[in-house]
């Protein structure tokens, strides 16, 4: 795999291929002179190590917020992982291209993001991109992919409609493998109304948190519940214990957690001696959580999740990024998907080559796919670009030390 990673203009790695000539004189060389069986299985894998370096190169366009907030940098870094441990694998199972990762930090920054992009599809020239955390992002550079008729693969982003205000297009560009927001606030919402008479909502005033708190509200409204208590945070609030004061007061007994400051809640919930049920936004499942608020915290809280660690491959994939980032590999959903929208976007490169028309026709055909995220076999259809459907998601709970499907 050749991965370039860079900031602005700021080229910090690159991979360089082997020198193809020695390679093949090396391999000439031992033809001649075979003497047994065992050279020519050596000279055979020499050949095709030299077809290998001559294969043609597809860059893939990653752009990620890999600096700014913490939560932010937590779902760039682990979907990065995923992508990066696909195109290990796709090359570890003779995939027809030489794949090079041209990947972008959008600092969290919407117009860097876009400038991002722009500087993919003009410079770079790449017939796909994947990406990024924040929603606003992507619904900022959606529509320029759209135009130029480059395959977006969306993720971790989570805004609903991120995919479905261009499904109608003629063909959509767009595709997700990601959590979709409704099926989680759903999914918890429907749980939360049959186990709680009264429900507390915090979410922070970022375009993220007040597009959740909008889809709760009208969830809720819809099921005939209304929020005992409502509180708004701005991102630059560092201290949640007044707004978790209201909501105990208010007598909330879940509390909904929407704010990207996912650790915020729990030291507030310690100082006031307050502990209702945390439920909320798929990032409370991330180990760093785990880390800063301890087990005891963090035990019992509920979240959307579409990776069960009790599958044997879910299990196998969480047990390799261990080993291979340690303590920077911290949340196995994200990484997951991050995988599985990688893998799946490196099967249509395989079927298309550099096309970018024929890439988005092949995502749709892509069919048989193991994932190792909850992502069906068939990930997509031409009306269809999510990789997960509402029963694909479920809720997810924290239990010693580990997230296990909620019973």
């Amino acid at each position: 795999m050749n991965a370039r990673f860079e900031s602005g203009s700021d080229i910090l790695g690159q991979n360089r291929n082997p020198r193809a000539m020695d390679i093949r004189n090396i391999a000439y060389q031992r033809e001649r002179n075979m003497l047994s069986r065992a050279g020519f299985a050596a000279v055979s894998a020499l050949c095709v190590f030299a077809f290998a370096a001559h294969a043609e190169t597809v860059k893939v366009g990653v752009v990620q917020g890999l600096s700014g907030p913490p939560a932010i940098v937590d779902f760039g870094e682990s979907y990065l992982q995923g992508i990066k441990a696909a195109v290990e694998d796709y090359k570890a199972a003779g995939g027809k291209y030489q794949i090079e990762l041209i990947v972008y930090d959008d600092e969290a920054n919407p117009q860097r993001a876009v400038s991002m992009v722009q500087r993919l599809i003009t410079n770079d020239k790449v017939p796909l991109v994947i990406g990024t955390v924040s929603s606003g992002n992507v619904l900022a550079f959606a529509p320029i992919l759209q135009r130029a008729g480059v395959p977006l693969m969306a993720g971790p982003s989570i805004a609903t409609n991120i995919v479905s205000q261009f499904i109608d297009e003629n063909p959509s560009f767009i595709f997700r493998c990601s959590m979709v927001e409704k099926y989680q606030i759903d999914a918890i919402l429907d749980w939360g109304v049959k186990n709680f008479k009264k429900i507390g909502l915090v979410h922070s005033t970022t375009g993220y948190g007040n597009f959740a708190a909008k889809e709760i509200k009208e969830g809720l409204k819809q099921r005939g519940v209304e929020l005992v208590a409502v509180e708004a945070v701005a991102p630059s609030v560092t201290d949640l214990t007044p707004q978790m004061l209201n909501l105990k007061n208010a007598g909330a007994e879940l509390a909904l957690n929407f704010n990207e400051q996912f650790e915020l809640m729990f030291r507030a919930m310690a100082k006031l001696s307050y502990k209702p049920v945390v439920a909320g936004n798929w990032g409370i499942s991330s180990r760093k959580v785990q880390e800063v608020v301890g087990n005891d915290l963090i035990e019992g809280s509920v979240m959307g999740q579409a990776l069960d660690l009790a599958q044997p491959k879910a299990k196998a994939f969480d047990e390799r990024m261990k080993k291979i980032y340690g303590d920077k590999y911290r949340w196995p959903v994200v990484a997951a998907l991050g995988y599985d929208g990688a893998r799946i976007s490196l099967m249509a490169i395989d079927k298309a080559g550099n096309d970018p028309k024929k890439i988005r026709d092949a995502l749709e055909q892509v069919d048989g796919y193991d994932a190792i995220s909850g992502t069906p076999p068939k990930p997509f259809g031409p009306k269809d670009h999510e990789c997960l459907d509402k029963k694909d998601v479920f809720l997810g709970v924290w239990r010693k030390g580990e997230v296990v499907r909620l019973q």
